[in-house]
């Protein structure tokens, strides 16, 4: 049976209810039109209050919040999509973004792809949070509009940038500009350009100048590459320095043992903002702490300053977790007293260790942010407890470690006092061969490894070993490396003058501090003195020394008095 409304009050009610339902029905939902709209006026505070109500909808009350709901959320790419825009509005705030959109049509262009964008947004957002583990958890801390003007600058001067590896640089590199980390010895009187920067380091990987675990960092890790405070033409120094004067600390990817020769002490030269000073001139902890910081960051190695009670020094991610120190541990304490007593990022040794653990789950560290991005969106405060409830769920069932690839080989010096090491793997030598050398008539040419006998005895034998090495080159060939503190080391040729008479002497040799020499001996007749400049560990040819040598085999020995050590290519010794 149909029964009819007979009063007005009656068909007033049923009209208000159909209104309902049909409101109802047509309730808000995330849509281009309105976010469009929004990036046109610059006005996003409607838009970030229309999308906080719905994602607020979308979840179940806190009784049934289950893993399992919120992972169907999570799958769910319009919910992921909302939610990526609102973490991004909230973190750069409504007046922020909007005065980004009104600078330039251009920018509004770029803005409403962007945030149409889940996967670009989530590799901007997973990097651009704090490293300690209760600030991302509280999610209360903000990204300056400043991080899209850069990149946007970054994205219009090179396409490539748009995917890759070189997008995941130029997130970084807006993110973390150059000199966004610790101040220290050496670094650049003026920031570099961003735009700069990335082109330096797309231009060293092209090329092959970094090391290879670069290509795999995420790009969080990268900021803590491309936020060096050098200046780009000490990165590429520190490279060719590296490659040239001590190759072997090119095998896996050991350039941080270069801190080692930084002279402890205190300079007797000013840094001027210049690394190749702090090499020169020497530092006690914090210079020596920049030093490590930068020469990672040279060859491609995420490297972050570490304070210790009294001290400075270094931690860098390895890409040899297996070795010491701290084996085990991808990233690692250099040149300090360990995890225990170190503070970096704003938090402890033992956190950062755990913050950056979770970071290398890349797929369960986005489930884990986006948990964290929905439980700060919810009004129920036992909702969003629900919710974190479940991200620390997922955090506590991380592995500890990643597993450790197999044992790397020991370098082993030989019976007679010679290290022999050749840059394996993460070397990358040179695959060109080496050039022959033009030797000139009447000149005897002489390889620096081709030595008949030799002798070192270390001054702090706790230290280091007595022993001269000869190591591969990087372009090819092999060199000589005579050590720092050898309170003896002398290297013997078998030579054979053609005719008596008066020869000038050079070597091809390399060092990075000043007053390094070679003593030329015939027997213990000390027949010359070579010279080396401050070769700021490039190669070069010495400046010429004469003395007479009589016609017929001979025994020329070249030592070193207690210095800080030198690396030759080959001597030549030239008729007058």
């Amino acid at each position: 049976m149909i029964h009819t409304l007979k009063t007005p009050t009656a068909r007033w009610l049923v009209a208000c209810g159909m209104s309902l339902l049909s409101l109802n029905a047509q309730a808000w939902e995330p849509n281009a039109k309105e976010l469009d709209a929004a990036i046109k006026t610059g006005d996003f505070t409607g838009y970030f209050s229309n999308i906080s109500t719905w994602i607020n909808q979308r979840v179940p009350a806190a009784d049934k919040i289950t893993d399992a709901a919120l992972q169907g959320l999570l799958k769910d790419p319009v919910f992921v999509n909302a939610l990526d825009q609102r973490q991004c509005i909230a973190k750069l705030g409504t007046d922020g973004i909007a005065a980004f959109a009104k600078v330039a049509p251009a920018n509004a262009e770029w803005l409403a792809v962007l945030l149409k964008d889940t996967r670009v947004m989530d590799l901007w957002l997973e990097a651009a949070g704090p490293t300690p583990i209760p600030a991302r958890d509280q999610n209360a801390y903000s990204i300056s509009p400043a991080c899209l003007t850069l990149w946007k600058k970054i994205l219009e001067a090179d396409p490539q940038a748009k995917e890759g590896i070189y997008q995941r640089l130029a997130i970084a590199t807006a993110i973390a500009p150059p000199g966004s980390g610790a101040p220290g010895a050496g670094q650049a009187k003026t920031p570099v350009d961003p735009l700069e920067r990335y082109k330096h380091f797309k231009t060293a990987h092209q090329n092959k100048e970094l090391f290879p675990s670069f290509d795999k960092l995420t790009v969080w890790e990268y900021t803590k590459v491309v936020q060096s405070g050098a200046s780009n033409e000490d990165l590429a120094w520190a490279r060719e320095m590296v490659n040239s004067w001590r190759p072997d600390l090119r095998i896996h990817e050991q350039v941080v043992d270069s801190t080692r020769e930084v002279w402890r002490r205190n300079s007797p030269i000013s840094f001027d903002n210049s690394y190749k000073n702090v090499l020169a001139g020497g530092g006690k902890c914090g210079p020596r702490s920049s030093w490590a910081v930068f020469i990672c960051q040279a060859f491609g190695i995420p490297a972050i300053g570490v304070g210790q009670p009294q001290h400075a020094c270094v931690a860098a991610k390895s890409a040899y977790p297996e070795i010491e120190p701290q084996p085990g541990s991808a990233w690692k304490v250099h040149q300090g007293m360990g995890w225990q007593v170190s503070k970096l990022e704003g938090t402890n040794g033992p956190a950062f260790l755990e913050a950056v653990g979770e970071r290398a789950h890349v797929m369960e560290f986005s489930q884990i942010e986006h948990l964290r991005w929905l439980a700060s969106t919810l009004a129920a405060k036992d909702a969003a407890d629900a919710v974190r409830a479940a991200a620390s769920r997922i955090r506590l069932a991380l592995p500890a470690q990643a597993p450790a690839r197999p044992e790397a080989p020991a370098i082993d010096p030989n019976v007679e006092g010679v290290a022999k090491v050749t840059p394996a793997g993460a070397a990358t030598p040179a695959t060109t061969p080496e050039e022959p050398v033009k030797v000139a008539p009447g000149t005897l040419h002489i390889e620096a490894e081709a030595f008949t006998k030799s002798f070192a005895e270390a001054a702090y034998p706790a230290e280091q070993k007595g022993c001269v090495y000869v190591l591969d080159c990087y372009t090819g060939g092999k060199q000589l490396n005579l050590q720092k503190n050898m309170k003896t080391c002398w290297v013997e040729y078998a030579i054979d003058v053609p005719r008596a008479g008066t020869y000038e002497m050079i070597a091809r040799a390399t060092v990075v501090n000043m007053d390094q020499v070679l003593d030329v001996s015939l027997g213990d007749v000390k027949l010359a003195t070579i010279s080396i400049p401050n070769t700021y560990g490039v190669w070069t040819t010495t400046p010429a020394v004469s003395f007479k040598l009589d016609k017929g085999p001979q025994t020329l020995r070249i030592a070193t008095p207690m210095q800080r050590g030198v690396a030759i290519r080959w001597f030549e010794l030239i008729a007058k």
